[in-house]
């Protein structure tokens, strides 16, 4: 088998590092919707995403952005300051996220072959994907990033660019990820199969092949598709 991961919210739960950076900067938040004030900061990254990845604006600039915009919507009093002080811890929590026990075993013992494709400048993905350890279960030339590669999930080029340099057929591969436009729409368009890893119960559709809701979810079912091909 053949599987394909995305890493923000597909290999950790991307929400984690954001709500440690909330409760140390951010102590007297008061009683708000934690999990809706981060899709409203997600939603800000959202809107600079492009920049970032023309290389307008750099990773630190979108977080400034992103936390005052957001803190701004919610009625969080926030200075620039104080928003680049966010973005500083929250590069700190970056920098200490860990995968779970479930993806270090399925990762030490399964024989298919893995790969990454993420969007994001290509330094910044690979300081999240070190301090996540995948390197000791990822081949480093099977890691890929959108400011690498030179294209964009959801465009279909990007999953196409991987499959070209791993010498494979995009029908050979599963890919996983947890946004449904950018990995089950993306990678459909590219002819690959779709697992959607729907962490925090957003927006699915029929580009998803099978949707999981969980870690342990997904595994259950990786290894279900690693025993029906050995029993072929």
């Amino acid at each position: 088998m053949k599987f394909c991961f995305d890493c923000d919210d597909t290999l950790y739960d991307l929400q984690e590092p954001f709500l440690r950076t909330v409760r140390h900067e951010l102590p007297n938040i008061g009683k708000i919707d934690l999990s809706a004030f981060y899709q409203c900061y997600r939603g800000y990254g959202d809107e600079v995403y492009q920049l970032l990845q023309d290389g307008i604006i750099t990773v630190d600039d979108s977080g400034i952005y992103r936390a005052y915009k957001a803190a701004e919507e919610f009625g969080i009093p926030m200075t620039l300051e104080k928003a680049c002080d966010f973005q500083e811890r929250y590069g700190y929590e970056q920098h200490h996220i860990q995968l779970s026990d479930i993806y270090k075993k399925y990762f030490s013992d399964t024989n298919s072959e893995l790969a990454i494709l993420t969007n994001g400048e290509d330094s910044h993905q690979r300081m999240k994907l070190n301090a996540l350890g995948v390197f000791d279960y990822f081949a480093p030339d099977h890691v890929f990033t959108s400011g690498e590669i030179g294209a964009a999930k959801p465009e279909a080029e990007a999953f196409q660019i991987v499959c070209h340099r791993m010498q494979t057929e995009p029908e050979e591969w599963f890919y996983i990820g947890d946004n449904y436009v950018n990995d089950m729409e993306g990678a459909k368009s590219a002819g690959m199969h779709t697992i959607h890893f729907n962490r925090h119960h957003a927006h699915e559709g029929p580009a998803s092949d099978h949707v999981v809701y969980t870690e342990e979810e997904l595994i259950r079912y990786l290894r279900k598709l690693e025993e029906n091909e050995s029993s072929l």
